[in-house]
């Protein structure tokens, strides 16, 4: 997994930047893809965009650890943290409250699927004892 590791980091960095972009600079208009109305409520938009920039600046260091061996072991563990709280949180949602827009039910597959395939590459990494280094 020596050279798939930076094109995974990649992938889910470049999904990071746009949601985390997308709720903190365009909440309304990212919102309202998934049926969300948000309106003109500065509460609500104070709550769209905070984990927008969490999760934009989660990215950022996800996509140095392309480039940076010594920030991969973090990188892996910010992916496998953000995508499975989302996805889980997300499912958790779907069992209690139902199933969401189409759009929401496919980003929470896509998140527990990345978060997982994080899970798998890190435990890999902590059993291997020699961290990740390409």
């Amino acid at each position: 997994m020596k050279k798939g590791l930076p094109v995974f980091l990649l992938l889910s960095g470049l999904i990071g930047l746009y949601v985390g972009g997308g709720l903190a600079f365009f909440p309304a208009e990212l919102q309202a893809q998934s049926n969300i109305l948000i309106g003109d409520n500065p509460s609500h938009y104070s709550e769209t965009r905070a984990p927008g920039v969490a999760i934009l600046s989660a990215s950022f260091i996800i996509l140095f650890g392309m480039y940076r061996p010594t920030l991969r072991k973090l990188s892996l563990s910010l992916v496998t943290l953000f995508f499975l709280s989302y996805g889980g949180g997300r499912l958790l949602s779907l069992i209690l409250d139902g199933r969401p827009a189409d759009g929401l039910f496919y980003a929470m597959l896509g998140e527990l699927t990345i978060g997982a395939i994080g899970a798998v590459l890190l435990v890999r990494t902590n059993s291997s004892g020699k961290g990740v280094k390409e």
